[in-house]
């Protein structure tokens, strides 16, 4: 057995500490703030504040402003990224992940065989769920197989269905066995969707209500659907001294100047993620600070493959080759973010096809590529986008233009988060204005996104050599073939998969001046919230 008792531990294969915590960064005409000393460019701020000033303190509560609220909070069926954000301050995983380096969480220790098909984690005596019950093997068992559960709908069910069991040798003691050797096995465990749930609340109440079943920092206080989220202080939590917060309060706020006032005037604490066209201004502000210019939401055009015409290959090719994604970025986001040239992941990330494959709009080619489909007149589509999205909705209308040099005719439906969320599912839709979250490893979201069956396959889009190469990468223990591996699978989704990869946004967080502790990890997690505090 190899043994891995550190606090400091580098998962196998994990993105090459995920280009050092930072991905994308602006164009060089937004000057965004000083360098930092990792390598990246002068154009992103080092989302760290490794010298605080002063000693922390205790107390207060942080008030945070995001877009929108989650529809589901339940964290093993969870997919936005609001959810994650609240959901990281709730529940504990079995170990946790910061910057691509894996450290231990609920499992202080843990080990793995020789041959890579049994991982033991040993957990700490001191975790204890919000109800007050101690955190047991048991728990561990039920929450992993609830994940792997059909019944369960987990959107990432699959990226689990190499662990064939999990054994609760006694009440701290776990052992997972694997079917075949699994590089992203503890970067998967470490990720809010592995969250260790209270078997208690899941099956009294679900946990998608007021009460939760976590053993994080923070546990819910109150719950105002699309309103309010209330935190409070885990009191038992098993970091000594943390939180430090007294608790926070997400508020939710779908305009853009309403948020951006708020955060001015000083009723907010913490502005998640401003609207682009707001972030110059914010930075110019004296009163606040701000953290950013790395990515992490990669934004696309889903297309429903299930249904004509975009079952045809060629179909999709024409509007991938009609699309100019610059200009895409340059409108719906001001600039900030990298045009995505190729596959999902960015250049720079672990995996990545490094040469673009698309570049300006090629309109003939698109239109000849119609023609051999069936349509040489086009056809008419719609187009669903989620109406409080102002940067979707601006991607959506770029789109639309584009698209219509090659005949095809969008009609925009603007819908709401819950009926954009059915519709998907369903399979309900033609095209569909999204993104999704980068994740720690890339098997995370190739597998939940774009295998046959994966939770978030909207649409059900299925290539067998692109399967083949995601699971064949998913137990390549060499990282080097590992990646050339993910590059092959990214050509082949570029080329002929679901979706049209637009743009990297550039995130950027904005602060009072008295918000301390700030250490960002655009991987991305969320989970270093609970170091922060407040300096009043």
């Amino acid at each position: 057995m190899r043994t891995r008792v550190l606090t400091k531990v580098l998962a196998v294969g994990v993105i090459s500490a995920l280009a050092a915590g930072c991905g994308g960064g602006e164009p060089p005409s937004k000057n965004s703030g000083s360098s930092s000393n990792d390598g990246l460019s002068g154009n992103v701020r080092l989302e760290d504040e490794s010298q605080p000033a002063g000693t922390p303190k205790s107390g207060g509560r942080l008030r945070v402003m995001i877009r929108l609220d989650a529809n589901e909070l339940d964290p093993h069926r969870m997919s936005e990224t609001s959810a994650f954000v609240i959901n990281e301050q709730i529940y504990e995983s079995l170990v946790q992940s910061y910057r691509g380096e894996i450290k231990p969480a609920i499992a202080e220790s843990w080990t793995q065989s020789t041959d890579g098909l049994s991982v033991t984690f040993k957990l700490r005596d001191n975790a204890v769920f919000h109800s007050g019950r101690k955190v047991t093997a048991a728990d561990v068992k039920y929450s992993i197989e609830r994940i792997k559960n059909p019944a369960t709908r987990a959107p990432r069910a699959r990226s689990y269905e190499g662990i064939t069991s999990v054994t609760a040798v006694d009440e701290r003691t776990v052992e997972m066995k694997l079917a075949k050797p699994n590089a992203a096995i503890l970067t998967l465990l470490s990720t809010a969707a592995s969250s260790i749930v209270d078997r208690s609340v899941a099956e009294a109440g679900g946990l998608n209500g007021s009460v939760d079943g976590g053993s994080g920092p923070f546990k819910i206080a109150s719950r105002v659907t699309g309103q309010a989220i209330k935190l409070d202080k885990h009191a038992q939590y098993w970091e000594p001294g943390v939180p430090y917060l007294d608790g926070m309060d997400f508020t939710f706020n779908p305009d853009d100047n309403a948020r951006a006032a708020a955060v001015r005037s000083g009723t907010v604490d913490f502005l998640w993620r401003p609207a682009p066209e707001f972030i110059d201004a914010l930075k110019r502000d004296e009163k606040l600070k701000w953290y950013g210019g790395s990515g992490s939401l990669s934004l696309h055009l889903r297309l429903n493959t299930s249904k004509a015409p975009y079952d045809n290959v060629k179909v999709r090719q024409a509007i991938f080759l009609a699309l100019d994604r610059q200009e895409i970025l340059n409108v719906a986001n001001s600039g900030f973010g990298t045009a995505l040239n190729s596959g999902y992941l960015p250049p720079d990330r672990f995996g990545a096809v490094k040469e673009p494959i698309y570049g300006k709009a090629d309109v003939e080619k698109a239109k000849a590529l119609l023609t051999e489909a069936g349509y040489p007149d086009g056809f008419e589509a719609k187009l669903m986008v989620i109406a409080t999205s102002a940067f979707q909705v601006r991607s959506a209308e770029v789109e639309q233009q584009q698209l219509a040099k090659i005949g095809i005719k969008v009609t925009i439906e603007s819908v709401e988060s819950t009926i954009a969320d059915t519709k998907t599912k369903s399979a309900d839709f033609d095209m569909y204005q999204s993104g999704f979250g980068l994740t720690y490893d890339p098997d995370e979201r190739f597998t939940a996104s774009f295998l046959s069956g994966g939770g978030l396959n909207y649409g059900n889009w299925s290539d067998k050599e692109y399967e083949s190469l995601v699971v064949q990468a998913r137990s390549e223990m060499d990282k080097d073939k590992r990646a050339a591996l993910y590059q092959q699978a990214e050509k082949i989704l570029a080329e002929r998969g679901p979706v049209a990869m637009t743009f990297l946004n550039a995130d950027f967080d904005v602060l009072q001046k008295d918000v301390m502790g700030y250490k960002g990890d655009p991987t991305p997690t969320y989970r270093f919230y609970r170091h922060i505090w407040l300096d009043r």
